[in-house]
């Protein structure tokens, strides 16, 4: 059994082991999880067993500007080895989905690669469509993230 709520700062230890061990981010800045938990537009749900984190997803009510209605980024989204095929990723997605259409969003998207066969398979589970065949996704990385504590 598990348990899916969205993160507050009151969770901060649990969105630590969230990030450090389901993430696999190498450091954790506190003030900077403390700081996205408080903006109403960032979205945190995790995946409980007990007290355990199995699974967690953030992501984000971004506006569009020509468009009065958010629209959602579904930013990524982990589950523990060991937890994996017993639904809990798709409680998740599905929890990122309920929020989005409570806040009226527009629309969901989220990126991922083609050969991640898991993962097509859970979003398209889920409702989540390639628009166009030849969509591509374009990155640039300005700065290294690594030496966080």
């Amino acid at each position: 059994m598990f348990n899916i709520v969205r993160a507050k700062t009151a969770d901060v230890h649990l969105t630590r082991e969230a990030m450090l061990e389901l993430h696999l981010r190498k450091a954790f800045d506190p003030d900077a999880m403390l700081a996205f938990l408080s903006d109403q537009d960032n979205y945190l749900f995790l995946a409980l067993a007990g007290e355990r984190v199995a699974g967690s997803l953030f992501g984000y009510s971004l506006v569009h500007p020509p468009i009065r209605e958010p629209q959602f980024l579904l930013y990524e989204i982990d589950v523990r080895p060991e937890d994996r095929r017993r639904g809990i990723g798709k409680a998740l997605v599905q929890a990122f989905i309920d929020a989005a259409r409570a806040s009226g969003a527009f629309g969901i998207w989220v990126i991922t690669n083609q050969s991640n066969s898991a993962a097509m398979a859970m979003y398209a589970s889920c409702g989540l469509r390639r628009e166009n065949p030849d969509d591509v996704m374009l990155a640039l990385r300005l700065k290294s993230t690594t030496g966080l504590t």
